[in-house]
């Protein structure tokens, strides 16, 4: 990466990034710790200090295939871990949480701070021709046409226009002033002389779906629907080639072959490995585990479409019945805590005043009845006006955590007069019927972005993006327009602490905990460094000695 050529507006200061848990730690079987001596071990007999040898290839098991390798529409996590390796933007993140150059060489913001430019390096995309200011400028026209339909579109809402002022210099003009410029024009980009030729209201059909073009360090080869992704090096990519020929992502949507194909070395790298696996797993020494946490909070959301979840007290009444313990220590050894805000402890505007639901079934037993909600008929569930308190947890197959929170939650809710119908689906059918809100609740886990901006999930106008559920909350919708607005994090704070104390009392979700992340990776694959960005965060210096490599096209 070049060294940029101007002054990086700071978004997140360090404190940030060392209270967080940031950091990658190396976790053994050992019982609640880490035995330094033999991480120590595994590192120096994977050969780190070796000098890198390009080619090989990596097998990473995913758990779900992508829906959609279109960043305009994309709404699997999944889909945007692959593109992130296919497609590079103007600038990225870097492990210190502050913006780099990517294509872009270098930028300026205008004196009146209402616009930005971007200087483009030469760049091309994997089929030779160019990619230029142009294919910014048209990828962003398209990402706010409302037949688009992007679920990013309103986190846009404050770029009036991208212009391409020639080929290599691309400028966005603002609304207001912004405190964050470069993350509201940070985006993929998609080939113009060839979305050009495609309709907008079509973009659910579009070839390149299924087959996108690359500006990264890899392009993809092959899509065996339901069971592999192949992405081979780019090499027209501008940049420093990766190490690795190869990135292969299998899809086993079933936890149990997961672990089984990584333990006997099918899989190279596995995300969200279970503790009592990863634990197993290290004792091997063929198996180097990483601990990551940061971004991630686990909740329960409500369809506010369905009348039960209207009355604020019941809202608070199902948190408070929920025994938050039997997720952390049931069912990830300790490896995560409790939550409380959408905003995680490892970003800076996290308000740590904010307190958990405590487990507190009695208080929620009250509130119950005085929300009118009453066991009429003695049958043990609750009901009001001739309806029982009844409704459907909607989640997807292939997570036992939450598989077997839902019981957690069933029993818990029992016990409280409440009747639950777990619902669990394939992953795209759970997140489909989810964006079109067919569903009583939803269990699942949400990333964050790091700039700070939970707008997506909680603003009122933000039903097209991540509030499926139809949250409504004008002191809510102020605040974010409020803070998103303010030009320095001292005066942001206060704002966005009132924003997590009022999210608190309101709930438009149950916050359940924040996870900490357990990835396995091959003692033969070397120099992996998993983030709080992502656990293939350093992909691209990822490398296999000659000697381990297994596959036949890699012995070259």
């Amino acid at each position: 990466m070049r060294k940029r050529k101007c002054p990086v507006q700071r978004l997140f200061l360090f404190m940030a990034y060392w209270f967080g848990v940031v950091g990658c730690l190396i976790l053994t079987g050992c019982q609640g710790g880490c035995d330094g001596s033999r991480a120590q071990k595994q590192l120096t007999r994977a050969g780190e200090s070796q000098k890198p040898v390009p080619g090989g290839t990596v097998v990473i098991a995913f758990p779900a295939e992508p829906d959609v390798l279109n960043s305009l529409i994309r709404v699997s996590s999944y889909s945007g871990q692959i593109l992130s390796l296919l497609q590079d933007a103007a600038m990225e993140m870097g492990e210190d949480l502050n913006w780099d150059p990517r294509i872009a060489e270098s930028y300026e913001i205008s004196a009146d701070s209402l616009s930005i430019t971007f200087h483009l390096r030469p760049w091309v995309w994997s089929d030779g021709v160019p990619l230029t200011a142009y294919d910014f400028a048209e990828t962003f026209r398209l990402l706010k046409l409302p037949e688009v339909a992007s679920p990013r579109r309103g986190f846009f809402d404050a770029v009036i226009r991208a212009v391409a002022l020639d080929s290599s210099t691309i400028r966005y003009d603002f609304r207001q002033v912004l405190p964050d410029p470069l993350s509201r024009t940070n985006h993929n980009v998609l080939p113009a002389h060839i979305t050009s030729k495609l309709k907008p209201a079509q973009i659910s059909t579009w070839p390149l779906n299924m087959n996108p073009l690359s500006s990264g360090w890899y392009r993809l080869e092959r899509w065996e629907h339901n069971y592999e992704l192949v992405l081979v090096r780019n090499k027209r990519y501008p940049g420093p080639q990766p190490h690795l020929d190869r990135i292969i992502f299998r899809v086993i949507p079933d936890e149990t072959a997961r672990v089984v194909a990584l333990e006997t070395g099918n899989v190279d790298v596995m995300e969200n490995l279970p503790i009592q696996a990863a634990k197993r797993l290290a004792d091997t020494g063929n198996v180097r585990i990483y601990r990551v946490g940061g971004r991630l909070f686990a909740y329960m959301s409500w369809n506010f479409r369905n009348q039960l979840f209207q009355d604020r007290r019941v809202r608070k009444a199902i948190s408070l019945a929920i025994d938050r313990s039997g997720f952390i220590d049931g069912l990830l050894g300790g490896f995560a805590t409790p939550a409380a805000s959408p905003l995680p402890p490892a970003l800076w505007a996290h308000n740590p005043k904010v307190q958990p639901d405590p487990y507190d079934p009695e208080r929620a037993r009250g509130l119950l009845a005085a929300a009118g909600w009453i066991d009429s008929n003695g049958d043990g569930y609750r009901d009001k006006d001739g309806h029982e308190f009844e409704f459907e947890i909607l989640t997807r197959y292939g997570d036992p955590v939450r598989e077997n929170g839902l019981v957690i939650i069933r029993e818990n809710l029992r016990q409280v007069g409440i009747k639950i119908r777990p619902r669990i689906l394939e992953h795209a059918t759970a997140l489909e019927l989810r964006r079109k809100g067919q569903f009583d609740a939803y269990l699942g886990l949400f990333q964050v972005n790091l700039y700070v901006d939970p707008t997506p999930l909680l603003h009122s106008q933000a039903t097209d993006r991540f509030n499926v559920g139809h949250y409504s909350n004008a002191v809510v919708d102020s605040l974010l327009e409020l803070a998103v607005t303010l030009p320095d994090r001292q005066m942001a704070k206060p704002v966005w602490d009132r924003l997590q104390e009022v999210v608190a009392e309101d709930l438009p979700m149950v916050f359940l905990y924040y996870p900490e992340t357990l990835i396995g990776v091959n003692t033969r694959v070397r120099s992996v460094r998993p983030h709080i960005l992502s656990p293939y965060n350093n992909i691209n210096e990822w490398w296999v000695s000659p000697e381990e490599r297994k596959y036949g096209s890699d012995r070259h």
